[in-house]
């Protein structure tokens, strides 16, 4: 069964994983953007500062043309575009990064790029938010988890390795023997593995270049569920509001998320067709569609009643001839 968190279907900036992309400088960006049918949400960070930029899709046409006079594209395309563009660095795409200078200073994002084999040139321009509690929702809190949360895990780890080599060492007291020697291994000592790590040159690699492995499937994954879950903790009123719809919808009495289908996934109900009245008793069907089951097998109790009393009506009158 799924966790209730994962039952979230609201399309959410927070949970979109950052990637890494590097500006044609040589700058770092972190970037992540929520493309919809309607216009995008697109979020930048040089690792000081967070930018953004929401554009609806009228918008976006105009930016186009403007940008491209010689390109038509739909809308639609457009966005695909971007998008695929945002998801990992494509190479042959030339990301360039530049301050915004003037009464909105910010951070303007332009790609360089083609659609359809034709010159394509696009502008993020990004400002600076409302307010900068977007470095907390965006990057510290989930970042936090996460390292707590593989913490977690390696521990868990820990303690599968202690099972194995407890089953292993039974196998070996029962005589079992490893055909493969390269294949043995020692007693797992999670301290020395600890210490092994911290001296490993993997983890100066790391530490050198930490955005190296940012944009990996592994990472981005962990990213989107600890910033689903830390959503659906903060906003846990608006979830159970989602709850009661569902609900109405699809006629469930549970109050809890346990085998529910999301809101968004059930077919579109008008109002007037999900509203019921509580005092008004349900509609009565004719009776041959609302036979019950009960009156069904009675019926069929009273045919083979029947059928039998014929039966031995028939072999009675066999048994008079027959002494006749």
């Amino acid at each position: 069964m799924a966790a209730p968190w994962r039952r979230c279907n609201r399309p959410l900036l927070e949970a979109q994983p950052w990637t890494h992309l590097k500006a044609a400088d040589g700058q770092d960006l972190l970037v992540k953007g929520l493309f919809q049918e309607d216009g995008y949400h697109v979020m930048l960070c040089d690792l000081e500062n967070v930018w953004e930029e929401s554009v609806e899709s009228e918008d976006i046409s105009g930016r186009s043309k403007a940008l491209n006079p010689n390109v038509e594209a739909p809308t639609a395309t457009i966005l695909h575009n971007l998008a695929s563009h945002l998801d990992v660095q494509r190479p042959g795409t030339v990301y360039a990064a530049r301050q915004q200078e003037g009464e909105t200073c910010g951070l303007v994002l332009a790609l360089s790029t083609k659609i359809s084999g034709l010159p394509y040139q696009w502008e993020f321009r990004c400002t600076e938010p409302p307010t900068q509690n977007v470095k907390v929702t965006h990057l510290v809190m989930p970042l936090v988890t996460m390292a707590v949360e593989l913490s977690r895990r390696q521990q868990e780890l820990f303690k599968l390795l202690a099972k194995k080599d407890r089953e292993i060492q039974e196998l070996r007291e029962n005589r079992g023997t490893l055909r493969r020697r390269n294949l043995e291994t020692g007693l797992f000592d999670p301290k020395t593995f600890t210490n092994d790590m911290s001296l490993s040159k993997d983890f100066e690699q790391v530490a050198q270049d930490p955005l190296k492995s940012l944009s990996s499937s592994d990472t981005q994954a962990l990213y989107k569920d600890t910033a689903l879950l830390l959503n659906w903790i903060t906003n846990a009123a608006d979830y159970e509001e989602e709850v009661d719809v569902g609900m109405m919808a699809d006629g469930s009495t549970t109050g809890t998320w346990a085998g529910k289908i999301p809101v968004s996934l059930l077919p579109a109900v008008s109002v007037a067709t999900r509203t019921v009245s509580p005092v008004t008793s349900p509609v009565k069907r004719p009776a041959a569609v609302m036979e019950s089951p009960t009156k069904m097998d009675e019926q069929v109790r009273r045919d083979e009643l029947e059928k039998k009393l014929e039966e031995e009506k028939t072999r009675g009158k066999k048994k008079k001839k027959l002494l006749v």
